[in-house]
């Protein structure tokens, strides 16, 4: 039998002529001018490749495919199942299929899963990161492709609709009730500052400690990869702190629940030794020992709020950036300290 050749998409030309993919947009397009030597390479990349844009691309397919391609960097963290579940409900009743892209955090993964569900024709994509670029994505909505960025904030493309938690309001309402326990030195575990949720959660946290007069010396900051491995390890960092801190707000609770067992295995009391809050409130954080403080974010109506906006743009509509309020779940994992 012999084998499909895989179908070339802008991606791959943008490759060929070591441009990004929005020049080859504006060239093809026409809509911005590019410089003579970058036209060139260009288009000699479009005829090497043999490249023919997808109308779907150009927004001129009547036919949809009623798919829908949501890619997530991390199946094992207990955020996205919930996430994805609110994903599948929505599209599923709205008449869509929904295909899971799972990346492990790697670039070169998002791509090819981009490139993948491209060459599939699908309605329109939902991203929980942008490893890939920002330029790809405009790239992407400039010839037409129904996207969508959920969980987080884009940084430069103002046209992207977004579904997001205030993430920044989030770390402020953990400093300021951890402050409000009588805590006087504090630690953060980040998740990964090039990720607009882990920076605003940090951002937030920091304000409020500094409005309340904390100095910068009683705030450890220990950076992370919100995945519970990384918890486990950031615990061993927190023990090497000295002086120690009293209360530690981890940027989410799977990196919270990692470091709950490395405590364990240390025999540290919590919350008698460390006052412990996270983010998320995925299901897992009310059941582990001891339940877990968190500021909860609405994981499977972001979810659902993130599939009606993709469908609305891909029937036509305008689509709307929308920005949910955290709240906090008090549990057993934090102390009022005397």
């Amino acid at each position: 039998m012999i084998a499909k050749k895989e179908k070339i998409n802008i991606l791959d030309v943008a490759k060929k002529a070591g441009v990004s993919p929005a020049t080859v947009s504006r060239v093809l397009n026409k809509t911005a001018r590019v410089s003579p030597e970058l036209t060139k390479r260009v288009l000699s990349a479009v005829n090497e490749l043999n490249y023919v844009p997808d109308p779907f691309a150009h927004g001129m397919r009547t036919k949809r495919t009623k798919s829908i391609g949501l890619i997530i960097s991390d199946i094992t963290n207990p955020f996205f199942p919930e996430l994805a579940r609110g994903v599948e409900d929505y599209v599923s009743s709205a008449g869509y299929s929904l295909i899971l892209c799972n990346t492990d955090a790697k670039r070169d993964n998002e791509k090819r899963y981009v490139n993948l569900l491209l060459n599939k024709g699908i309605d329109g994509l939902m991203f929980t990161s942008l490893r890939i670029g920002e330029d790809v994505i405009h790239s992407l909505l400039t010839e037409g492709v129904p996207c969508v960025l959920v969980g987080r904030k884009p940084e430069n493309i103002k046209e992207l609709v977004y579904v997001v938690t205030d993430n920044y309001k989030g770390g402020c309402i953990a400093g300021e009730y951890l402050f409000r326990l009588g805590h006087k030195k504090f630690a953060h575990v980040s998740g990964p500052l090039d990720n607009s949720a882990g920076r605003e959660r940090l951002a937030g946290f920091l304000d409020t400690l500094k409005r309340y007069k904390v100095k910068e010396k009683d705030i450890a900051i220990i950076n992370s990869d919100f995945t519970m491995e990384g918890g486990y390890k950031s615990a061993d960092d927190i023990l090497k702190l000295d002086p120690l801190p009293s209360a530690i707000f981890f940027a989410n609770d799977a990196m919270a629940i990692g470091a709950l067992q490395r405590f364990w295995e240390e025999r540290i009391n919590i919350p008698e030794i460390f006052s412990i809050i996270g983010f998320d409130n995925i299901k897992i954080s009310g059941l582990v020992a001891p339940p877990l403080t968190t500021i909860s974010q609405e994981i499977y109506n972001i979810g659902q709020l993130s599939a009606r906006e993709l469908i609305k743009i891909i029937e036509g509509e305008k689509g709307e950036p929308i920005v949910l309020e955290p709240k906090l779940v008090e549990r057993r994992s934090c102390r009022c300290i005397d």
